[in-house]
């Protein structure tokens, strides 16, 4: 299954797998997305499965987003674990 990114509302709502194979996918769409907007909203509710490329994908939209002075939020089922790794990374 392949990931799907829409916009409903101002929030980006992803659905489908995130893996190795959708990773680049979103973080070139999201990283697009922020040349435009100061801020972003993702809900990853509709996320059947992350990997840990999925991962690494958050922490690079996160990178990006500090480096340009941009805000990235991300919401919705299982985002504390993905702050915690955030925090976990920034840290080491």
């Amino acid at each position: 299954m392949s990931l799907k990114i829409k916009k409903v509302k101002g929030v980006y709502q992803l659905s489908g797998i995130l893996n190795s194979d959708t990773s680049s996918c979103l973080i070139n769409h999201i990283n697009l997305m922020l040349s435009y907007e100061f801020e972003i909203d993702l809900n990853i509710d509709g996320l059947r499965s992350i990997d840990e490329n999925g991962v690494a994908a958050f922490m690079t939209i996160m990178s990006f987003a500090l480096r340009e002075d941009k805000k990235v939020h991300i919401i919705g089922n299982g985002f504390k674990d993905i702050y915690d790794e955030y925090r976990f990374r920034a840290v080491a």
